[in-house]
């Protein structure tokens, strides 16, 4: 076996040689048949009116990237992160402050390329096909995000998700088309009952991909077919728009940080980032606040919808009450059109009291990642902001955390949330989201009279009334 799948699966080879049989789930047979033309029709249909968008609000709209800056210092310690400028003058989207977007993502060329090389598809990968559906074959049925009528190229940039985890029915499907005896062996096992703690450990947690199975089982050749009934579909990204619809609706900017897994950017970050940095510049220019017009170039265009705004994440109704926003990192992007919107409130509400306006933000160093640091300044000296606390991880030998700067704060915040303040909260679900509604139990408990049991009443009540809403991502 290669060494590549050697050193990989080190534990694997061992345990296999102590196992005489395997539990492996049914095999099932992909029912799909793809079928090429040369009549040069290349058009794009669905057995039907195709997927639908998730939560969409409006339709497909193609915006033209405006501008674009990026907003952390070029510096192997931080991650980049940017903010995009978008024209929708031309389109009918109506957005407010803490709607979002659904950006219509595409694969990589090179992810494609790997895939087409893999598979030696370089012949009928740009071939006009149908597909047929084998009816004797159990289960026969065409994905719906799947066309019945296109390319392979097509499919492959924007139908399917190439780098989605791999479900233990398809790395059974991927090893009756390997050719190699151990690396067909380490397939099987890793989607048997016996070896369930490898799956984990091996897929799961390395989030392996097809493209990561193919680089290390070099004789793993299905045929497309098994791709095609096995991928997921690709999803449409949802991202906070920065800015309020309500000062200017002509323009709609998102904030994004490049993320890296498996020595991979992210898949719509890395796209948005070729985009605006033309594929030809470098990183140095983007310097911190640096603005560069793309007008001079080719513009770039985003496929754009907006999203239904379930969760309530926006201003409340009652202009009057105050407001305490949570958000590090990227997570404070949504409350710069909070803040945005409610400038314009006051100045359109002159005769309105408007409450009070707390921001917790976080990141590791204010000289590298402290993003919109201006902008919050501005607010704070207009008085749009009137209070914002701050909390660095990597600064001093001391590691403060957004947790930290609420608990400190307790006091204050149990005071605000009793004069009726609405909450929001931005950031990573797993984490951040979770430890701050615990702080915000223990603040209760400890500063507002209350038993354990009477504090988490109050959340679930505040989560109800859509008093306390979370915004966040896994």
């Amino acid at each position: 076996m290669k060494m590549v799948a050697l050193s990989a699966f080190e534990d694997i080879i061992a345990d296999l040689q102590e196992i005489e049989k395997l539990s492996l789930p049914e095999f099932k047979q992909t029912p799909l048949k793809v079928c090429y033309t040369n009549d040069n029709n290349t058009e794009t249909t669905y057995d039907g009116s195709g997927p639908p968008l998730p939560f969409a609000a409006s339709k497909i709209f193609d915006a033209d990237i405006l501008t674009w800056k990026r907003l952390t210092a070029a510096n192997e310690d931080c991650k980049a992160v940017y903010e995009i400028t978008l024209d929708v003058e031309d389109s009918s989207l109506t957005f407010k402050a803490g709607d979002t977007v659904g950006i219509i993502p595409q694969n990589d060329d090179s992810d494609i390329g790997f895939i087409v090389n893999h598979l030696n598809l370089a012949s009928t990968v740009d071939l006009p096909y149908s597909i047929i559906i084998e009816s004797n074959i159990k289960g026969s049925k065409l994905p719906i995000h799947i066309p019945v009528k296109s390319t392979l190229r097509h499919v492959l940039r924007y139908c399917v998700e190439l780098r989605s985890l791999l479900k233990k029915a398809f790395l059974l499907s991927l090893s009756r088309y390997t050719k190699d005896d151990e690396e067909r062996k380490i397939l099987e096992y890793l989607c048997s009952k016996e070896g369930s703690a490898a799956y984990t450990n091996h897929v799961l947690n390395k989030r392996l991909c097809i493209l990561d199975i193919f680089s290390i089982f070099k004789t793993c050749k299905p045929p497309i077919e098994v791709l095609l009934g096995n991928l997921p579909r690709l999803l449409p990204r949802p991202y906070s728009i920065v800015n309020s619809g309500l000062k200017n609706n002509k323009v709609m900017k998102i904030c994004f940080s490049v993320m890296t897994s498996n020595n991979r950017k992210g898949l719509t970050t890395g796209w948005l980032e070729r985009l605006i940095l033309n594929r030809e510049a470098t990183l140095e220019n983007g310097f911190k606040n640096m603005n560069i017009s793309i007008e001079s170039q080719s513009k770039q265009k985003v496929s754009i919808y907006l999203r239904k705004n379930f969760s309530m994440f926006c201003l409340p109704e009652n202009l009057e009450k105050p407001l305490i926003l949570i958000g590090p990192g990227t997570g404070v992007s949504p409350f710069i059109g909070f803040l945005e919107e409610r400038e314009f409130l006051k100045e359109t509400n002159q005769d309105i009291q408007f409450g009070d306006v707390h921001l917790y933000f976080g990141c590791r160093n204010p000289k590298l990642d402290f993003i919109y640091e201006e902008q919050l300044n501005t607010y704070l000296a207009k008085g749009t902001l009137n209070k914002l606390f701050t909390a660095f991880s990597r600064v001093n030998s001391e590691k403060k955390y957004i947790q930290d700067a609420l608990t400190e704060s307790g006091k204050e915040v149990v005071k605000l949330i009793k004069e009726g303040a609405h909450v929001y909260i931005c950031g990573d679900l797993n984490t951040m989201a979770v430890e701050v509604k615990e702080i915000l139990i223990n603040c209760f408990v400890e500063h507002g009279d209350m038993t354990l049991e009477e504090a988490k009443a109050k959340i679930s009540y505040m989560q109800k009334e859509h008093q306390y809403v979370v915004d966040a991502w896994s």
